[in-house]
């Protein structure tokens, strides 16, 4: 999701196959790519946009921040039954805040 989160707009089959043989260093072939974009649709994560007729071009269907937010609260609603009270618990050890990150947490309340 990197590569379409630094692209600047929609990127086409091809581009995709370069930027992830060149910058993550792989030697993917066509149908190892092809799979990975298709899992991607399936998964909601990337549009297929088919502006011309030889042509898909593939966009994030969220933000990063957008789909960090997702992913947090999933992992919220799954595993801490939908409490902020206990994330927050789990993610200090069930130690106090320190009285700075407690007045952050107030902040954003």
């Amino acid at each position: 999701m990197e590569i379409f989160w630094e692209a600047e707009d929609a990127l086409t089959f091809k581009e995709i196959m370069t930027l992830a043989n060149e910058k993550l260093n792989k030697n993917w072939k066509k149908q190892t790519v092809n799979t990975y974009l298709a899992n991607l649709q399936k998964a909601g994560l990337l549009h297929a946009d088919k502006r011309c007729a030889r042509a898909y071009f593939y966009s994030p269907a969220y933000t990063k921040e957008e789909y960090t937010q997702l992913c947090v609260r999933g992992l919220v609603q799954e595993s801490f039954d939908n409490s902020i009270f206990n994330f927050v618990s789990a993610f200090t050890g069930g130690k106090k805040l320190s009285k700075e990150d407690a007045d952050e947490l107030r902040k954003l309340i």
